[in-house]
């Protein structure tokens, strides 16, 4: 019997070595490719078989819970929910290739979310609008931007789950960009403005009956930056123009103005108190265009989440009202951000930012103002996984009825879970 099974398990592996010697002298074999790790451009880049592509996965998952108080208007109506939830997911692809001109690089960026809907009848669940599926995607070539991306307006290396008061979008742009070495550039845009449009629908933007209304987009928003990025950390000086045609009356009246601003912001690390700790700060300038400072448009939230606690919802905010004769009178803005990022240990770290904005309409008492102050404190127990809370308290000082808020305040907490890939 012992002689049987030797001479069978001798047969079975004479077989199958005749035969991987067979395969491999078979003509048109291909051996077999492996993946390949790319160092050119960081971790977690492998080369694309059979090309000298190199691509990087990655991506999170996130549970965003929100509680806090709501204002109530001069009515006694409630604008907003005292709790929401936010589920969201992104996934990104970053391919980029040597050549001759520089690194070619293509990043497409999917987004999906779930939220809490509205309180007033509308759906439970919301899974539209620009913050979904469509998220990023560009290609970047010898200087050139071109594609859906942040706008080269943007400065944003703020630390808390809440945005302060400044811009923090994805839209479509065409730019360029000129490095001149030792980290600094410079770069100008052409973005969408319609993108950027705000109107509430309020009755303080009307003046004498006419409301205002944008019409055609005559021409893109033009962008521009000047950068710096060393050991020492980053800064940057952003400034923008944004056309304004408004028409009322069928034509009758119909005027055409420049919306304008500009930022300064700086990042600036701090070594000696903790790895990774930084204070950061920025100060801004808008007209005609608040969302370049955080307001006013579907992608802009600076508190809450979903149809909680939005403080630019319940001032209704406009980018200008029409005047006597159809004359277009922009909103000015000024806004203020200041905040910090301590690492206590390797496993825990907090942030702490203070904002501040102060908003000038144009018809008689109908400014105001906001300030912001928010803490947190987050625990990664294993890289990337972070869980943490944020608690945000608002002020907005109005001097009108027309907005339905006087010294308004809030106190917004927030949970988040989030483990990134």
């Amino acid at each position: 019997m012992k002689l049987v099974k030797s001479l069978a398990l001798g047969s079975a592996a004479a077989f199958v070595a005749l035969s991987g010697a067979q395969a491999a002298d078979l003509p048109g074999a291909e051996p077999v490719e492996y993946v390949k790790v790319c160092d050119a451009y960081g971790a977690g880049f492998f080369y694309i078989p059979g090309s000298d592509t190199c691509l990087q996965i990655g991506g999170f998952a996130r549970l965003d819970f929100s509680a806090g108080e709501v204002t109530k208007t001069l009515a006694g109506a409630k604008p907003n929910n005292n709790t929401g939830f936010r589920a969201r997911a992104r996934l990104w692809f970053d391919a980029r290739t040597d050549t001759e001109y520089g690194t070619l690089r293509t990043y497409i960026r999917a987004q999906f979310q779930r939220q809490s809907g509205g309180n007033n009848g509308t759906a439970a669940t919301d899974v539209g609008g620009d913050d979904s599926v469509f998220d990023k995607a560009f290609v970047q070539f010898a200087g050139l931007t071109a594609g859906l991306t942040d706008s080269f307006w943007d400065f944003k290396p703020y630390p808390t789950f809440a945005n302060p008061y400044l811009s923090d979008r994805t839209l479509a742009v065409i730019g360029y960009t000129v490095e001149f070495g030792g980290g600094f550039s410079a770069s100008v845009a052409i973005e969408d403005g319609t993108a950027r449009r705000a109107l509430g629908g309020a009755p303080g933007n009307i003046i004498g009956g006419i409301a205002p209304l944008y019409n055609e987009q005559k021409y893109p928003d033009l962008v521009g930056n000047l950068r710096v990025q060393q050991g020492w950390g980053e800064a940057q000086l952003s400034g923008f123009a944004h056309n304004i045609t408004s028409e009322q009356a069928g034509g009758a009246l119909r005027d055409t103005a420049w919306g304008y601003g500009g930022m300064i912001g700086a990042k600036i690390n701090l070594p000696a108190l903790a790895k990774g700790d930084f204070i950061w700060g920025s100060a801004g300038y808008a007209s005609g265009a608040l969302s370049y400072l955080g307001f006013g448009t579907s992608g802009d939230e600076v508190q809450g989440i979903a149809s909680t606690q939005n403080i630019e919802r319940a001032n209704r905010l406009v980018d200008f009202e029409i005047g006597a004769g159809g004359s277009i009178r922009k909103t000015e803005a000024y806004a203020f951000n200041l905040g910090m990022l301590h690492y206590w240990d390797p496993k825990w770290r907090s942030a702490v930012t203070g904002s501040y904005i102060d908003v000038n309409v144009k018809s008689a008492g109908n400014d105001w103002a906001a300030y912001t102050l928010t803490g947190n404190l987050i625990w990664s127990p294993v890289k990337k996984l972070d869980i943490g809370a944020e608690v945000n308290y608002v002020k907005v000082t109005n001097r009108s009825a027309t907005y339905n808020l006087r010294d308004t305040d809030e106190i917004i907490g927030r949970f988040r879970v989030q483990r990134d890939f």
